[in-house]
């Protein structure tokens, strides 16, 4: 079988690597022969280190070649690649995805295509990275109703709370160590914000519950509002700050989403899930939970991810075995975080006793008993139980007034 990859970066110099040099055991497991034959990439002085592959400027000559069997689409964005994912699907050749942003936007159009024209669409990569979260999830779908999702995917956000947890070192600095050793890119917004996060959680939501589930319908809290003084205080109470994404199907038959900073017991399995790491555990009805745990980024992680998508397609065909198409045609409400409940915790910055009588009258609108602490220019608060909605409310009523605060719910 023959490949053309679409983009020759990291990742997809690690593709070629697996396949076309044999860096693993391709060789050994392969059904056929399979090579990468065309590589899209702008510059044509760029190596490959085998006679079989060379580079080409133009997507056409691999779209419109009819030697070509998979497109492999590595180049990343949004409307380029998907462009020429629908193409290729069109054109009758089968497509291997990490791009969770086109997969998340277009999971519904993209699997009906490939379905109308008899061809496999595979995305493994798009979440996770190396960890076989999809893979995972469509085996216990066979036997199980899924209703919870949650987990920590994201290596750029998990480095930085890892390192300022061990450091004793503020977000920026931390941030700026993950982009000087390449973990975080030079515009951090689709991690720190949390749309990384949120992409991979609607494919894993759609997947689980039958329905669309889009980035926009999840609510998402970006991370960058801890401090230092943060990690030190909740450290002292025994906890660990975790960026984390959380869905769950409840009884009602509605969805509740939420990407946001959370406190975990330092003893829980999360809590050590640490640096470029990520952990996906699935809650079904027969099995109970089930956790994936593994890096969630890098070049052989992601590279290793895709290439096994590969060989899915290849057994697949050779053994003419089926293959499962994602259907999405349940109606189910889309609710926010309303289900969430926990205790809190909440740290703001209040300059002046002004500020402090402020910051207290609107705490005082919980209706929750609270822990409050009050030392160096911080008032630091922990709640009993109380519904998220409830405490964002307040949340709201902080950010208006432009305080420096953070806030988070503590996990069970």
């Amino acid at each position: 079988m023959n490949i053309g990859l679409l983009g020759y970066g990291t990742i997809g110099t690690g593709v070629y690597e697996l396949i076309n040099l044999d860096k693993g055991k391709l060789s050994q497991n392969a059904p056929e022969s399979v090579v990468i034959t065309k590589i899209l990439d702008k510059d044509l002085t760029k190596k490959v280190h085998d006679p079989v592959a060379h580079i080409v400027t133009e997507v056409d000559d691999i779209i419109n070649d009819p030697e070509i069997d998979i497109v492999i689409a590595l180049c990343g964005g949004m409307d380029f690649e998907y462009q020429q994912i629908k193409r290729a699907l069109e054109s009758g050749k089968h497509v291997v995805t990490a791009n969770k942003a086109v997969i998340s936007e277009y999971f519904s159009e993209l699997t009906a295509l490939a379905q109308a024209n008899h061809v496999i669409l595979r995305y493994e990569a798009s979440v996770g990275g190396g960890i076989p979260i999809i893979n995972g999830l469509t085996d216990a779908l066979a036997l199980n109703n899924i209703h919870e999702i949650k987990g920590i995917m994201n290596g750029t956000t998990n480095f930085i709370l890892s390192k300022m947890t061990e450091e004793g070192a503020d977000f920026d600095e931390t941030l700026k160590l993950a982009q000087s050793i390449g973990f975080a890119e030079a515009d951090p917004t689709a991690d720190i914000g949390g749309y990384d996060v949120s992409r991979k959680l609607a494919i894993l939501s759609s997947l689980a519950y039958g329905t669309l589930v889009k980035d926009e319908d999840i609510q998402k809290r970006p991370m960058s509002d801890v401090r230092a003084i943060d990690i030190e205080m909740v450290g002292q109470e025994g906890y660990v700050i975790k960026y984390l994404g959380h869905s769950i199907l409840d009884e009602d038959q509605s969805i509740y989403t939420t990407v946001e900073p959370v406190l975990f017991n330092e003893k829980s399995i999360m809590a050590n899930v640490n640096s470029e790491f990520n952990d996906v555990a699935i809650q079904g009805d027969v099995i109970g939970e089930l956790q994936f745990y593994g890096k969630g980024a890098g070049k052989e992680a992601t590279a290793n991810a895709v290439v096994s998508d590969v060989l899915k397609i290849m057994h697949t065909l050779k053994y003419q075995l089926p293959h499962v198409v994602p259907t999405f045609d349940k109606v189910l409400a889309k609710k926010g975080t309303a289900i969430f409940k926990g205790r809190y915790y909440l740290r703001v910055s209040v300059p002046n006793d002004a500020a402090t009588a402020e910051v207290l009258s609107f705490i005082g609108q919980l209706k929750s008993k609270k822990d409050i602490l009050i030392e160096d220019q911080h008032l630091f608060v922990f709640t009993e139980e109380i519904h998220a909605d409830a405490f964002d409310a307040v949340a709201e009523q902080l950010k208006n007034q432009h305080y420096d605060f953070f806030y988070a719910r503590i996990y069970n």
